[in-house]
Formats: C-alpha cells, sequence, structure tokens
C-alpha cells in the first residue's frame, strides 16, 4: 500500500515539478515572482495548513502515545549532525566546507517538500507529526547550523533576536497556534476555518512548481558532484534515515509514526541552507546544486523508501 502511495505521489509531484520547469523556461515564472510566490508559501499557505491540521488531527492521545518519542527527531538530527562531523573529518572536507556540508548532511526541506510528499503517501494524519519534526529541524538550524555556516566563511555569530525570529517563522507558529486549539478545545468559526483550509490547500502545488523553477536553473552540469556532493547523498539518503529508524525502534513508536518520521528524516536539502550561504559568503553554488540533486533523486527515491519500510 505504501509503495502504491509512493509511486503515485512521486509521479503526482514530477508532474507538477515539470509544470514549474516549463513555466520557468517560458519565463511565466521569473526571479522576482520565485521570491513572491515562496513568501506566499511560508507567510500565509503553509501556517494555515500546519494550523488546521494540528488542530484537527492532534489530540491528547496521540501526545501520550508520543511520550518521550516527541524528541526522536531532535536526537536524530543531533547525531546526523555529529555523523557527519565525523564523516567531514575522515573524508576531509574542505574547512570552507564543512559547516554546510553538515547541515545538508542532518538537516530536511520539511515543507517544500517533506510536507506535500507524506501528505500524499500517509494523508493528513501524517500532519501533526511533521509539525513535531518541524519544530526541532528549524531550531537546530537557526543555531548550530547557522553558527556551523557562518563559521565556513570565518565569520562568528551569536545567538540572539535575530535568531528567535527565524526559529519562531510563521509555520512554526501555525503549528504551535493549532496546537494550543486542539489541545484546549477552542473552537473557530466555520467560515474561518474553511477559508485557512482552501489558503493551505495551495501549499504543495505551489511548493512543487517552485522546486520545478529550482531546477530549471540548475542547467545539465548539475549532476557532477563534488566529494561533498556524494557523501551529502549518503548522508540524506541512507545514515540520516537509519538513525531515525533506529531512534523510533529505541522509543517503541508504532510502525506509522516511524514511518513518517524516518520518510521526514530522509528528505532533501533545505532550502535555507542556499540563502544563508549567500547571506554568509559561504559556499552557496554548492547548496544550490544538492538542493537540485537531492530534490530529483529523492523523489524518485521514496518509493524504495517505503518498500523497504513496509517489510521492517
Amino acid at each position: 500500500m505504501l509503495v502504491t502511495n509512493a509511486a503515485v505521489a512521486v509521479l503526482t509531484m514530477l508532474c507538477i515539478i515539470g509544470t514549474g520547469v516549463l513555466a520557468a523556461r517560458l519565463g511565466y515564472i521569473d526571479d522576482d515572482m520565485e521570491k513572491k510566490l515562496s513568501r506566499l508559501t511560508l507567510h500565509f499557505s503553509a501556517p494555515c495548513l500546519l494550523f488546521m491540521s494540528c488542530r484537527t488531527f492532534l489530540s491528547r492521545e496521540l501526545m501520550e502515545e508520543l511520550g518521550f518519542a516527541l524528541f526522536a527527531p531532535a536526537l536524530s538530527i543531533l547525531l546526523g549532525y555529529g555523523a557527519a562531523m565525523a564523516v567531514a573529518k575522515i573524508f576531509r572536507i574542505p574547512k570552507e566546507n564543512h559547516g554546510l556540508f553538515c547541515v545538508m548532511f542532518s538537516m530536511s526541506n520539511i515543507i517544500f517538500i517533506g510536507m506535500p510528499i507524506c501528505l500524499m503517501i500517509f494523508g493528513e494524519q501524517a500532519l501533526p507529526l511533521i509539525a513535531a519534526y518541524f519544530p526541532f529541524n528549524t531550531i537546530l538550524f537557526w543555531t548550530i547550523g547557522a553558527m556551523g555556516i557562518a563559521a565556513d566563511a570565518n565569520m562568528k555569530i551569536k545567538p540572539g533576536l535575530a535568531t528567535l525570529k527565524n526559529v519562531f517563522s510563521p509555520p512554526l507558529v501555525g503549528a504551535m497556534l493549532g496546537a494550543v486549539f486542539a489541545l484546549s478545545g477552542w473552537g473557530l468559526p466555520e467560515f474561518m476555518a474553511d477559508a485557512m483550509r482552501y489558503i493551505g490547500n495551495i501549499t504543495t502545488p505551489v511548493a512543487c512548481i517552485l522546486v520545478g523553477c529550482t531546477i530549471s536553473h540548475m542547467g545539465r552540469g548539475v549532476l557532477k558532484l563534488t566529494r561533498e556532493g556524494s557523501l551529502t547523498l549518503l548522508g540524506r539518503f541512507l545514515i540520516t534515515p537509519l538513525i531515525a529508524f533506529g531512534i523510533c525502534s529505541l522509543f517503541g513508536t508504532t510502525p506509522f509514526i516511524s514511518q513518517v518520521f524516518v520518510t521526514v528524516a530522509a528528505m532533501p536539502v533545505m532550502s535555507q541552507s542556499m540563502l544563508l550561504a549567500r547571506a554568509y559568503g559561504a559556499n552557496h553554488k554548492l547548496a544550490a546544486q544538492m538542493i537540485a540533486v537531492t530534490t530529483l533523486l529523492g523523489i524518485l527515491y521514496v518509493p524504495l523508501l517505503m518498500f523497504v519500510l513496509e517489510r521492517v
């Protein structure tokens, strides 16, 4: 069942991504529109989707069922980051790419890829689990991840108000508010709930179109991987999912929870890594390449991952 859902999800996403590639090539979506669509997704549709999903599917029973497993995402990311540091040392990753490599190796693209894929495969019941994974991924990216990328460019940053603002992004706030409404039993006017549901529903197609636009800019040389790129693929699609699976097994989570957490752990490189690398003067070209490569290969990898998860 999971494999069938994954195959359908992959074909669906490839069609929408292809639309994004075509729209970018034809000039219907330029760089300015890409930025605006990205902001629309991050500031409006994704927060609405996470709010409504948490409000609808999050419950005290689910929280009790998760228990300490609620911290499984944080542990898997931290252990993945530690594994990345070890791999970087063993394979002598250049100092100027060290922090970026660790981020690409251990942290997932949740909003633009992870959430759409999990929605198509597992349904809306998976969204509260994605919302549980998302804060840890965001917090660790904007703290140890950001400091590592800054160090690549010989910069030092200290956590402050700017970091706090980045951590409490609109999608995270939407998920948190949805959890508050769900656990408190607060209601919402029907017209407002319907409006937020409609707005949230545009997240998946817009996110996939933006992925297509990114891929269209990369050109034929995108698959010429450096050593850092090859090792990033190993981390994204093998080591990090295995760590997530091991931690879920340790906590004794249900198969459904394990499948969602492992799937999110195996998602492509975070899109914010390129923006942060560019802002700090680090290797943003490497980040852009690996976002495109892991997105293309990651979508094709999903059915294989589902095949394995159904049998373990």
